[in-house]
């Protein structure tokens, strides 16, 4: 079971989210995101170990320490968003001026609702030029993934109510189904796309009417 925090905190420039969480044996990472806005990653902070010189408890002892150290700083203003205000997993541009890596897109966000559920279908595009509507190919040009696992966590309230991880078809798209969040809570997706180009999050808020 992946251990880990999300919390929702007030910035002396605008409102975050910060989600932080062990990585687990196999990627011995502590790995904090931070959001911000409409679900924007503006920042990431790893911390590597040992897990062979480290225990559970110490483990989650770090994974806390972390966790608060950053809001601590987000709500104390003295935490400073790095330049370009935007996380770059994969800094290093392809032969074609490109940065290798994924884009992730939810593709009904104007209605989410379906059989008194919520869903949110997505699609992971690879990014890169353009090259037309081919075969192998999505929308916006942009090549369909292979070898791609997706995860998914449903956060209501801070708190992971759900976490799966969820196939990919040929097409690109995935379909998370969720329960409505009851009224006035607050919930957000947090879908993770890792393949050989990287990994990519996306963050996406859905609220009760």
């Amino acid at each position: 079971m992946i251990f880990g925090f999300n919390t929702d905190v007030a910035g002396k420039d605008g409102n975050y989210h910060v989600q932080t969480e062990d990585r687990g044996p196999k990627h011995p990472v502590i790995d904090s995101i931070i959001y911000m806005g409409g679900g924007k990653i503006v920042d990431r902070r790893r911390t590597d170990y040992d897990p062979a010189q480290v225990t559970q408890k110490q483990i989650e002892e770090m994974v806390r320490k972390q966790h608060k150290e950053l809001v601590d700083s987000i709500r104390s203003g003295s935490y400073v968003r790095p330049a370009g205000n935007e996380e770059k997993t994969n800094p290093s541009p392809s032969p074609a001026g490109y940065a290798p890596g994924y884009v992730i897109e939810l593709l009904n966000a104007d209605d989410l609702t379906l059989d008194g559920q919520l869903c949110f279908d997505l699609a992971v595009r690879e990014k890169g030029p353009g090259k037309g509507q081919a075969k192998g190919h999505g929308k916006g040009g942009h090549a369909v993934p292979q070898g791609v696992t997706v995860d998914a966590r449903w956060i209501i309230a801070g708190e992971t109510a759900q976490e799966r991880s969820v196939p990919l078809g040929d097409d690109g798209r995935a379909g998370i189904m969720v329960p409505v969040p009851e009224a006035e809570a607050e919930a957000f997706l947090v879908v993770r796309a890792c393949g050989p180009a990287g990994e990519e999050f996306a963050k996406f808020r859905a609220k009760s009417a």
